[in-house]
């Protein structure tokens, strides 16, 4: 239900009238209780709150809130600033989240929905003390997807009574890894053209796996300590290779996915072989590189067959 704030004149800006729940304009917001109307995290100097404000979109800086949910014990909200290409840090508005306590602010949430000017009061919330913050990666910018950098993700816990509602729910964070093994390939939402075509191929691949050797691929799940998101694999068992899909040739997604191939075998019991998935055969450079990394190239040769690199004596390959 809509709030009704103090008016001028009849209450200082240290006292809240807010009560869960409650909407209220967000100029009107700081008009009473100060702070500026624009950043996600906005310190008030007319009264000792700092205004966290999530959005179930980017509507501020994207993708601002990305990380942003309720874990049924935390709240999780992603830290400010970190653009083009650069890491968050612990500066201004971070800074205001990270020493509320010893400033003596009081940390509270409000949601903005994208079509409105209007907020919603979700509560007063304190850091989590032993783990206040962990590090995720994400772009900087959708527009941008290569440009991944480390985001703060602030745990913060209610005070009196969980959020009311807005907050997407998402997973707390563990300490120790944790695999889980999938039937299929775990599916996208929205999936974009290279992820639709990655998805093509690995199709297409299993279908021939089946056919020719009888194996079925295994489709893990990994989410490394203290992580926030999942990687994914597929696992050959008859071959103990793990595969990564890349719908491109081209040479920083062939680098990326060997530092994930890499990253991911050390998750596993046994120490498996790696292998890319490629949508077409590595010219004689690439087929080198992948040799030198300790990479199988796998491809299509026609909608039921595929090849794969074979390093020969002569240093050639086919």
């Amino acid at each position: 239900m809509p709030a009704t704030a103090p008016r001028t004149g009849d209450a200082t800006a240290s006292e809240w009238n807010l009560g869960l729940g409650e909407t209220i304009g967000r100029a009107e917001l700081h008009q009473h209780y100060g702070g500026r109307i624009h950043p996600r995290i906005s310190p008030s100097r007319a009264s000792q709150n700092v205004f966290l404000f999530t959005t179930n979109v980017s509507l501020f800086d994207a993708p601002a809130a990305l990380f942003d949910g309720w874990t049924g014990e935390h709240v999780h909200f992603t830290g400010e600033g970190g653009t083009a290409g650069t890491d968050q840090v612990l500066t201004h508005g971070n800074k205001s989240v990270l020493h509320h306590h010893a400033e003596g602010r009081t940390l509270r949430l409000l949601h903005q929905r994208p079509d409105a000017q209007e907020v919603t009061y979700l509560g007063h919330l304190h850091l989590d003390s032993d783990c206040p913050y962990v590090w995720a990666d994400a772009p900087c910018d959708p527009r941008r997807p290569l440009e991944i950098a480390r985001r703060l993700v602030f745990r913060l816990r209610p005070v009196f009574s969980p959020p009311p509602g807005f907050l997407p729910t998402t997973s707390p964070v563990t300490w120790t890894p944790q695999i889980r093994t999938d039937a299929t390939p775990a599916l996208l939402l929205d999936p974009s053209p290279a992820q639709r075509a990655a998805a093509k191929l690995l199709t297409s691949y299993s279908r021939y796996l089946r056919a020719a050797d009888g194996t079925e691929l295994l489709h893990y799940r990994v989410r490394p300590a203290a992580a926030l998101a999942e990687l994914s694999a597929h696992h050959d068992p008859t071959r103990n290779e793990l595969v990564a899909v890349l719908p491109t040739l081209a040479r920083p997604a062939i680098w990326a996915a060997l530092g994930e191939l890499q990253d991911l075998t050390r998750f596993m019991d046994q120490r498996p072989d790696r292998a890319l998935l490629l949508p077409a055969a590595p010219d004689h450079d690439l087929a080198e590189l992948l040799h030198h990394a300790g990479t199988t190239a796998i491809w299509p040769v026609d909608p039921y067959s595929f090849l794969r690199t074979q390093p020969l004596n002569n240093g050639e390959y086919h």
